[in-house]
């Protein structure tokens, strides 16, 4: 008798039929990690952004500022034309001095030739989550929260 190696019809619909159960149950959890991503990310970038902002007002001996604007969730470094965008499902808060706020949505953070810095905090937020990122005055260190 000769045997054929292979799988039947049955057992191939079978394991379509358990791949497509297990499927329905996993990937609502896969997005909701997947776009979970987004604000660890985000918050990371624009800590960096704001290092970064740290660094030229030392090295170029002025200062430096980055415009953050909390409606269009976007922020740009002065001196420069780029326009960074953030992920549109955070929401936004800049806490930042009173002559620093430009316009009804836009504030500012400037650091100084020193390393010092105006100073403040921005929060993102992500549904229940939440991250902050602190900027100190004094030192302008800039640093991640929760």
């Amino acid at each position: 008798m000769d045997k054929k190696n292979g799988f039947t019809l049955l057992e191939v619909l079978l394991v379509l039929a358990i791949s497509s159960v297990l499927l329905v149950f996993v990937a609502p959890d896969l997005y909701r990690t997947m776009s979970g991503m987004s604000l660890p990310k985000a918050t990371q970038e624009l800590a960096t952004a704001l290092r970064h902002s740290q660094s030229q007002a030392i090295n170029a001996s002025q200062p430096v500022s980055l415009v953050l604007d909390v409606e269009k969730r976007s922020y740009q470094l002065s001196g420069s034309e780029k326009v960074y965008q953030l992920p549109s499902d955070l929401d936004l808060t800049l806490l930042t001095g009173m002559g620093l706020v430009q316009g009804a949505s836009s504030g500012a953070i400037y650091f100084y030739s020193d390393g010092s810095s105006s100073g403040g905090r921005i929060s993102l937020q992500q549904g229940d989550r939440q991250q902050q990122i602190h900027i100190n005055w004094l030192t302008g260190e800039v640093e991640i929260g929760d």
